[in-house]
Order: C-alpha cells, then structure tokens, then sequence
C-alpha cells in the first residue's frame, strides 16, 4: 500500500544517521582514547545527557540529536544510545522527530536501528500531523530501506492505520505492511452531523391548568 502521511519517518532518521555520523568521528578522532584495546567490545567514550545541534545555512537550528547515554566502542566502531531524541525542523516551521528507548549505529554506519518504545511523529505547522508507533525500526540508509517486522499503527486526522510488518522504499516512494492491515477512517465532525439533536420539550399545558385550578 503507499500511504502519504507515513512517507516522511526514514528522511528524519537519516538525517539522524548523518548527524551522528560526523559528530562521532569528531569526537573519536580527538579523544585521548586511542590506546584502548581493540579485541574487547568495551565503550572508549561515554556520555551523559547530551544534546547535539545541526545548523543549516542561514544559521537557524535544523537537527537536535539526544540522548540520556552515548556509547561508542572501539572495536567494530558501533555506537549504543539510551533514550535517543532525534528532531528535525524545516525553514517553515515543520517538525519531525523520533523517540524510542534505544538506538543504534553499526560501525560502517549502514544500519541504524531504534526499538522499545519507537515513536515518529510530524507536527509543528504541518497541515496534516501524522504518528508512527512500533517497537523497532532498521534503517539502510545506502540501500534507502526501512523496515520492521512489528505491529504498527499509523494515525492521522481522521485515520488510523495498523498493521504487522512494514517495508519503506525511499526511492520507490512506496511503503507496504505486510500482513493484517486494518484502516479506519471517520471524517471529522461526523458524528456531529450524523447525530441528531434531541427534540425541544413542549410543556403540559393540561398539567400547568390543573396547578393553576
């Protein structure tokens, strides 16, 4: 199925990808942590609560990456988050971010990965804010693939979407749950128009001249 409110989730966890990508480097490049041992999967860099920002090109803020620890191991060069918060802003005030309770990069930085509780979400001045719930997501960003073989629900205005399953081809625009898929949908204020207003009472008037007799 291809689902317009869902097509944007991978773009923020590339430019996640991304971010983290070059930060790291930096960071590993001028620790004085070169000398640990490579043949033990031990974290030479540890970090607590931190925020890191991306700036565009008029200087405004574009990508917030966060996290309550950072763990970046020396051996096979993956990175371990706990409580990862990634959200991106556009010049027209568009928000997306990503929420779950893990996250992690592989150390040739072609998988990325979130899972516990996961939540995309689309807000800020869009028209049509959108939210992705599931408990894993993998990122191929070379091969521009997302996919999770969890429950999923999707929901929007008027829309809910569930399903088990989900593949996301970035460049194929196409995004597919595989298996049990339900959507509802319920326009707005259609219950209100469809409900119909309760009958103005008339009063007794016999009941009012038998008081007033």
């Amino acid at each position: 199925m291809s689902d317009r409110p869902a097509l944007w989730f991978p773009l923020v966890l590339l430019a996640a990808l991304a971010a983290l990508t070059t930060w790291l480097d930096f960071e590993v490049r001028s620790s004085m942590t070169e000398a640990a041992s490579r043949d033990r999967h031990d974290p030479d860099t540890i970090l607590h609560n931190f925020s890191a920002r991306q700036t565009g090109k008029t200087g405004a803020v574009e990508l917030t990456l966060q996290a309550k620890t950072l763990r970046h191991y020396m051996d096979d060069g993956s990175t371990e988050m706990e409580a990862p918060r990634v959200e991106h802003r556009d010049a027209k005030g568009n928000t997306l971010s990503v929420r779950s309770d893990r996250g992690r990069t592989s150390g040739d930085r072609k998988t990325l990965e979130f899972d516990g509780r996961v939540t995309l979400r689309q807000g800020g001045a869009v028209k049509s804010p959108a939210t992705l719930e599931t408990s894993y997501i993998k990122v191929l960003p070379d091969k521009r693939f997302a996919s999770t073989d969890r429950p999923v629900r999707i929901s929007a205005p008027g829309t809910l979407i569930t399903g088990h399953g989900l593949d996301f081809d970035m460049n194929a625009r196409t995004l597919k749950l595989r298996s049990r898929v339900k959507v509802t949908y319920q326009p707005p204020g259609r219950h209100a128009s469809n409900t119909p207003s309760p009958a103005p009472r008339r009063p007794d008037r016999s009941a009012a001249g038998r008081r007033a007799g």
